[in-house]
């Protein structure tokens, strides 16, 4: 099963913009090129409405990359 991401709504495709940065970060706190309070310190530079997906989605990569 594929999948043509340029098909879906702009606001999934922001959604999954917004899981892959947190994934992103979760990825370099794993190699140690960012530390948690250089990544809260971006989030809390993001717009209000986007801060807890930001924060939740970071905490479940973390979780998953640091077991």
């Amino acid at each position: 099963m594929s999948f043509n991401l340029c098909l879906l709504p702009r606001e999934e495709k922001y959604q999954i913009q917004l899981d892959y940065e947190a994934s992103f970060w979760a990825y370099q706190i794993k190699r140690n090129k960012k530390t948690r309070e250089q990544v809260y310190n971006t989030i809390h530079n993001r717009p209000i409405a986007d801060q807890m997906f930001l924060k939740q989605q970071f905490e479940q990569y973390l979780v998953m990359m640091l077991n």
